[in-house]
């Protein structure tokens, strides 16, 4: 019977030792003063402050009216369209390499009712070069969120395309797992209820596709809003902490059945 608990004790230690976190690596909640987005280095976990490096188009601006979305803690403002160039806003951001384990991407996003010619959506890069996206921009799924590969297109079976509009408040998250090379996408999801751990079928999916990024950027045309942007890595407690724990609960045991 002792041994019977012990194994249980066990085993409900070892799972509690092995039950994953999420740690923020990146957030930005725009809680910045009215003007150009350009230059701005708020928020945490970032490693440049924002950058307008379209130079075809135009830095966003800042709102003073942040977004909201049921469940979600928001603060300061938001990101919108800023006119200028040749139609198109874009700033983009950098922060540590993400090419391991198992990262989310969140935001609240609201653009235009359709898409094309490169936007609306937020962009993965790494080193420069792009890697995916989320968002749209154009064809069969162009009017709907979508995860896009590293040509901003969406997959020609509309697995990767969800059926939120482009042009309504949506809390867009993407769960990129990089060890099974997928991408899965939920838009507005209840927050009470959701688990990161375990989240419930995502509303679309790209099988061969895990976007490895150290920079992201926003490109839209009029109109836009983006707000509460936020990376979070998936964590595990390293296994010789698991073993440690598991050890000193075993030779606790022994020492009790002794």
């Amino acid at each position: 019977m002792a041994k019977n608990a012990l194994a249980i004790v066990l085993g409900y230690a070892f799972c509690a030792t092995c039950h994953a976190q999420f740690t923020n690596i990146a957030y930005d909640g725009f809680n910045y003063g009215a003007g150009s987005l350009a230059g701005q280095n708020g928020g945490t976990g970032w490693t440049s402050a924002w950058v307008n490096d379209y130079s075809s188009g135009a830095t966003l601006k800042v709102s003073a009216t942040g977004m909201f979305y049921s469940g979600l803690t928001t603060t300061g403002g938001s990101a919108v369209w800023g006119s200028g160039g040749n139609g198109i806003s874009e700033d983009s951001r950098s922060l540590s390499l993400q090419n391991s384990g198992v990262v989310y991407i969140q935001f609240l996003s609201q653009f235009g009712s359709s898409s094309g010619g490169g936007t609306p959506n937020i962009r993965l890069f790494d080193a420069g070069a792009l890697t995916g996206g989320l968002g749209g921009n154009g064809g069969t799924y162009g009017t709907v969120i979508s995860i896009l590969n590293t040509s901003l297109n969406a997959a020609t079976d509309g697995s990767s395309s969800s059926s939120a509009s482009l042009s309504a408040v949506n809390f867009v998250v993407a769960r990129i797992d990089y060890q099974n090379d997928s991408t899965a996408l939920w838009v507005n999801p209840n927050l009470s209820t959701f688990d990161y751990q375990n989240p419930t079928t995502p509303n679309a999916t790209y099988a061969g596709l895990a976007p490895v990024f150290n920079t992201i950027a926003i490109y839209s045309r009029s109109p836009a809003n983006v707000d509460e942007l936020q990376v979070m890595a998936e964590t595990i407690p390293e296994p010789s902490a698991l073993w440690l724990f598991g050890l000193g609960i075993i030779l606790f045991g022994w020492r009790r059945g002794r």
